[in-house]
């Protein structure tokens, strides 16, 4: 967790998108037998990872992911995460074009 956060405080936000994957994956794969310590280590990548998606604009996944965190773990920190994101979303959505008739050749 703390290369990951060492690489996004670098700027290099794919390789801690990498490493906070890895905490989840790491972490995910024993689900049912997480303790509190664990689940909010857990929280905390899903967490780590939003943000990290969110600087990429990738506002669908950074909106999962946040989703996550709050779910693992209802605090304050998570929480506004979230709704900042779904406001991002919000706004990108609606300067899209509705719909794409064609494809560009």
């Amino acid at each position: 967790m703390e290369r990951g956060i060492q690489y996004y405080e670098w700027d290099m936000i794919e390789k801690a998108v990498l490493e906070f994957n890895h905490v989840i994956h790491s972490l995910g794969s024993q689900s049912k037998k997480l303790d509190y310590k664990e689940i909010k280590l857990l929280s905390r990548a899903h967490h780590n990872l939003a943000v990290a998606y969110a600087k990429k604009k990738w506002y669908a996944d950074a909106l999962g992911e946040a989703r996550k965190a709050f779910e693992l773990f209802p605090t304050d920190d998570n929480r506004k995460v979230l709704e900042l994101i779904q406001i991002k979303e919000s706004k990108q959505s609606r300067s899209m074009p509705a719909k794409i008739d064609s494809i560009s050749q």
